[in-house]
């Protein structure tokens, strides 16, 4: 099962194991709505975590191989500088601007629900829309079942 590297508008990342991309969306939604950011397979992954002495994991690194696909997939920018040995902050304060749209907002995604609950869904609650359509499904099948008709089916 691959795993798989989200970019964010605002610089940060994630890392999660998944079987494709709309399942990794999915469970990106703990975090936010991942639709329209960088969302993509990484080769290799590797991550060593430290026990700290109050009882909570801290990343201490990346395995080299995970470090330099995460460089080059989604930082392009800090790369080059450190690459370049060049100021790493101004990299930095370029890589959390980079992919944000210009008006300072977050860009909303174009890839709507099928359905008018579910794009009503969508806008209350900002879930992928592959999750929305799934639970829109579900939920009318189920009452799909319950359904009494009148008269008799041709």
């Amino acid at each position: 099962m691959p795993v798989f590297l989200c970019r964010w508008q605002n610089g940060d990342f994630s890392l999660v194991k998944a079987e494709n991309k709309g399942e990794a969306i999915e469970f990106l939604d703990e975090v936010g709505n991942a639709e329209d950011c960088s969302v993509t397979a990484i080769r290799d992954f590797m991550a060593h975590f430290r026990l700290s002495d109050d009882g909570e994991f801290e990343l201490e690194r990346f395995g080299e191989a995970t470090h330099s696909d995460i460089m080059e997939r989604s930082y392009a920018v800090l790369d080059k500088a450190f690459l370049n040995e060049t100021n790493t902050q101004e990299a930095v304060a370029k890589e959390r601007q980079r992919f944000w749209p210009k008006d300072g907002t977050r860009k909303k995604s174009t890839n709507q629900p099928q359905t008018l609950l579910g794009r009503n869904l969508k806008a209350i609650t900002d879930a992928p829309t592959r999750m929305i359509d799934r639970i829109v499904k579900k939920a009318a099948s189920e009452k799909l079942k319950k359904f009494k008709g009148k008269g008799k089916a041709n």
